[in-house]
């Protein structure tokens, strides 16, 4: 074994001999391939996330045919952990340029140059090729090796190794070689193992935590699996999960995303999407501890590739089932069967009992809040479908979850008639709210709630009830859980009539000549106005609303009523005025959200 010198000292009176006799060399028979030439002398490859390693100049001076030249360290001693490519003998002094980088040089040194600048060349021709280190044999040219030799490896950093005894260089590269080609092989060997292993993964059918888990096994490290929004999703190789885990997000958060696998911004961080079809759904993290290297990128791709093969199989089951189950819920709304009986056979199928059931029909209404393309559009829908049906299941509940057109979703929910559906229909309703908030931040979500029955052929007027009060929710004020037709009052009733004509001209002629002044003269007396109504009348409180005192109120009211020509202070003006003013929001925010390619209401209701 070596120990380092003294540093700033150069030559052979700091030289660290290795081992001061060789060991004695066991008989080998012919090599192959498959033999690991460092195992059979002590040597045993490193195993980690990277796979086996290429031996370094450590590992070469230990092996016994270097070890019987009795070699010593010249320069550079802390780069020896340096992996050797390939060994290559060469006694030609301008070498650098043919080398394609980690060879280990080995040289009697008959050629180099005479003259100091000659060697320091030579040294910097090697470092520059990315060389892995020179073994010069003493005897032939160099009783030891010239001091400017040593100090141009020391500062290029690059290691210099003497050999004090003759030996066949044919010897040493067919040692290293045999350790280099074994390597390779075990490698090759690894690789395959790590295709086998996520082939049967993908084949049984496993979840996204065992693939995880097999992932951790392989790469030797924590894994990580985490969605779109950075919550994580599955770990393991975690010996002390909190800790790993500890600020998640933020941490997720300064690691860039990429559609590559590679090192992240945190060189431990090792990471590549999940996703196909073009849709990423999350990201797959492995933190390893040594340097990634090809190996461990492999498991990570593979890993990858397995997790978005089972997450596609997945989701195209649940869309085969909610296809079934959507078909269901338009027939059972169009009474397109032949009697209860058959509805309730098709419901059981599907694993949900309706027969002596309380039914209750949900219309669940979202909004992105963004214009979406078509495809875009209906690859969202299907993502709110799963959340809507994961959302029962997450509040103990059994129903029916279909597709009625994008952005709007139906939901047949049965409870036991012992059971206070009011209860269920909340639970579900938070637990909605919940997981389709999760898809988009800027989500919106209404959810209708039509009347408990006790028979399918009455769940036609239920889901008739829920519809109109998931349309009408859009327009309530505050966030509702969710909505029933009791909800709907004037404000409801005036967003169901917002498309009627003689609604619309109603409100252009009780506000028209307002508005028109508000827009010539740059005022906000409409502003005012709405504050006063929905002030119930109350001047202090209006112009507290309006931020303005209360003798510039009495002057703006003034003028209100002398432009509309009416009298503010009767209850029936103001009403009027009042259901206008409602009238001409639902219309206008009617007309925003056609804009934005979507329905409904981009404020969060429900």
């Amino acid at each position: 074994m070596w120990s380092s010198g003294g540093p700033g000292t150069f030559g052979k009176d700091v030289k660290t001999m290795v081992a001061t006799e060789p060991d004695p060399i066991p008989p080998r028979g012919p090599r192959s391939p498959d033999r690991d030439h460092r195992a059979e002398h002590g040597l045993h490859p490193v195993m980690d996330g990277s796979g086996v390693q290429l031996p370094t100049v450590a590992d070469v001076l230990q092996l016994p045919e270097v070890r019987r030249g009795h070699p010593s360290i010249e320069a550079a001693a802390h780069a020896l952990g340096r992996p050797v490519r390939w060994v290559h003998v060469s006694e030609i002094a301008d070498i650098g340029h043919l080398l394609q980088g980690g060879e280990l040089i080995l040289s009697t040194g008959v050629a180099l140059p005479e003259a100091a600048d000659g060697l320091t060349r030579y040294i910097a021709g090697l470092a520059a090729a990315q060389a892995t280190g020179v073994v010069i044999e003493l005897g032939r040219r160099y009783a030891s090796l010239p001091a400017a030799l040593v100090q141009s490896a020391e500062a290029h950093g690059l290691p210099l190794v003497a050999l004090h005894t003759e030996v066949p260089f044919v010897a040493i590269t067919e040692a290293i070689h045999s350790v280099i080609v074994s390597t390779q092989v075990r490698r090759l060997q690894m690789g395959e193992a790590v295709h086998q292993a996520f082939r049967s993964l993908a084949a049984e059918a496993s979840t996204s935590q065992e693939i995880v888990d097999q992932v951790a096994r392989l790469a030797g490290c924590p894994v990580v699996f985490e969605n779109v929004a950075r919550r994580v999703l599955a770990f393991a190789g975690v010996t002390d999960g909190p800790a790993v885990l500890d600020h998640w997000v933020e941490r997720s958060r300064e690691a860039a995303w990429t559609d590559r696998s590679g090192p992240g911004d945190d060189d431990r961080w090792m990471a590549t999407t999940v996703g196909a079809r073009g849709q990423v759904w999350g990201r797959l993290v492995l933190l390893p501890n040594p340097p990634p290297g090809p190996l461990l990128k492999t498991i990570l791709e593979q890993g990858a590739t397995t997790l978005a093969i089972h997450l596609l199989i997945e989701r195209e089951e649940r869309f085969l089932e909610h296809q079934t189950h959507r078909t269901l819920i338009a027939d059972i709304i169009d009474h397109r069967y032949a009697g209860p009986d058959e509805a309730h056979a098709r419901a059981e199928a599907l694993g949900v009992v309706t027969r002596h059931r309380d039914l209750t029909a949900l219309v669940v209404r979202t909004e992105r809040g963004v214009a979406l393309a078509d495809i875009a559009r209906h690859a969202a829908a299907r993502e709110e479908v799963t959340a809507v049906a994961r959302a029962l299941t997450d509040a103990g509940a059994s129903g029916l979850v279909g597709l009625l057109e994008p952005g709007r979703l139906g939901v047949i929910l049965s409870t036991p008639s012992t059971t206070r559906a009011h209860a269920v229909i909340e639970a579900c309703a938070r637990a909605v709210h919940d997981r389709a908030g999760r898809l988009a931040p800027s989500a919106s979500v209404v959810i209708g709630v039509g009347s408990s029955v006790t028979g399918v052929d009455r769940l036609r007027e239920s889901f008739a009830e829920a519809d109109e009060a998931a349309d009408a929710g859009q327009s309530l004020p505050g966030n509702r859980l969710f909505v029933t037709t009791a909800d709907i009052r004037i404000r409801g009733l005036v967003h169901l009539l917002r498309d009627d004509p003689r609604l619309q001209s109603y409100a252009e002629r009780e506000l028209g000549p307002l508005i028109a002044h508000d827009q010539r003269h740059h005022t906000a007396l409409t502003g005012t106005l709405v504050a006063y109504l929905e002030a119930g009348g109350n001047k202090s409180a209006a112009a507290v609303a309006a931020h303005v005192t209360r003798a510039t109120l009495y002057h703006h009211l003034a003028r209100i009523a002398e432009i509309l020509g009416c009298d503010l202070e009767s209850p029936e003006s103001r009403h009027s005025l009042y259901l206008a003013l409602v009238a001409r929001q639902s219309v206008e925010h009617a007309g925003r959200a056609a804009g934005s390619g979507e329905g409904g209401n981009t404020r969060r209701g429900g």
